[in-house]
């Protein structure tokens, strides 16, 4: 499926304070700065009726997410594709009660979306039921949140290395940047079990296959997310840009940034796809498995160290990571393209752990 770049106007620029340097270091990975912007045209501007998400759920979904991380630039964005709901908008801005202020489905949307934000691996799916979302309809504002959650993890990172600041303030509240580490963490093969019904095989469109090439189609996690189509197309583009781009950082630490995005969100499961690769293309698996055996505390090389602290820094909310962890990377000799690349792959895993926590569970896990 062809992905067509969006020209005129780009969102992520403003959410990460809209620097020349920013954009500047944007350039050097092209194509996903057209497919952000496809993306979130795709969940936000949807041409058509999509799955029946409302534009102002999706929007109070990514405000409240926005509202979380403290990003000032995205707050203002959001809260504007509200102007029909101005008093609910507020009402997301100041974290307080919506019931009774907003729609069932609006306040079913926002509570997920901050659910999935700041605690993934506790999120349920019984609230968005009960205020009558169908399957599909989870997927898309699961989509929508978890985007909105990978817009202000990329957007800090690329102001990280752009300014030297993340753009989020401190919050006193926010987890700890340490990875945790422990038994549950393994590079076995595990398995991912859908809590909504995923596309049945012959459901699969020729659509869905070329959105998902490289992929495997017919696993549970992709016709899970087939639900939505248009949005998975653009995903998938940015997974493999975001990972399978040339030059820059290696690929054996793109997937290292992944595990330590993934280990602080505790999934489980991408945490065993992306260790097992990380072990794999590195040639060695010993420093994997230190890592998921004693997080942060795990002797690692220094490159590696440094690498999984930034990555874990731009997990919790706001994010944490500082100009002193780039600049280590830096004296070690990462290039811009290749620190680009450490921020674009941990962004990418904010969003992924939130759909894998969300959507579905592995086994040995709790329902």
């Amino acid at each position: 499926m062809s992905i067509p770049v969006t020209r005129g106007h780009d969102v992520l620029d403003r959410f990460a304070g809209a620097a020349p340097e920013v954009t500047r270091l944007r350039a050097l990975r092209p194509e996903l700065v057209g497919l952000e912007q496809r993306a979130y045209d795709e969940l936000f501007h949807p041409q058509g009726p999509g799955t029946g998400v409302s534009a102002a759920e999706r929007a109070a979904a990514a405000l409240a997410v926005a509202v979380e991380h403290r990003r000032a630039p995205a707050v203002s964005h959001y809260r504007a594709l509200l102007t029909r709901d101005p008093g609910v908008a507020e009402r997301i801005v100041a974290r307080a009660p919506l019931e009774g202020h907003a729609p069932p489905r609006t306040a079913a949307a926002v509570a997920h979306a901050r659910q999935l934000t700041r605690a993934p691996a506790e999120a349920r799916l019984d609230a968005l039921r009960a205020a009558g979302f169908t399957d599909p309809q989870i997927v898309t504002v699961s989509q929508a949140a978890a985007f909105a959650h990978h817009q202000m993890q990329l957007a800090a990172g690329l102001q990280l290395l752009a300014t030297g600041e993340s753009g989020t303030g401190t919050d006193p509240g926010a987890p700890s940047t340490t990875v945790d580490g422990g038994p549950r963490f393994t590079t076995d093969v595990l398995t991912w079990r859908p809590a909504i019904r995923p596309l049945a095989r012959e459901e699969l469109t020729e659509a869905h296959r070329t959105a998902l090439a490289g992929k495997r189609p017919d696993t549970p996690y992709f016709r899970t997310l087939g639900h939505d189509l248009g949005i998975l197309a653009v995903r998938t583009a940015i997974d493999l840009a975001a990972f399978t781009a040339e030059g820059g950082l290696p690929r054996a630490e793109r997937e290292l940034a992944a595990t330590a995005v993934s280990l602080h969100s505790g999934c489980v499961y991408c945490v065993s796809v992306h260790a097992r690769r990380a072990a794999q293309l590195h040639g060695d698996p010993e420093p994997v498995d230190r890592l998921l055996k004693y997080g942060s505390t795990a002797v690692l090389g220094r490159r590696w160290k440094l690498i999984v602290r930034l990555a874990a820094g731009l997990a919790p909310v706001p994010a944490t990571a500082a100009d002193a962890d780039v600049q280590a990377l830096r004296e070690l000799g990462l290039s811009e393209l290749a620190l680009v690349d450490l921020v674009h792959c941990a962004a990418f895993f904010g969003w992924a752990n939130r759909l894998m926590l969300s959507l579905g569970t592995v086994d040995g896990e709790a329902g």
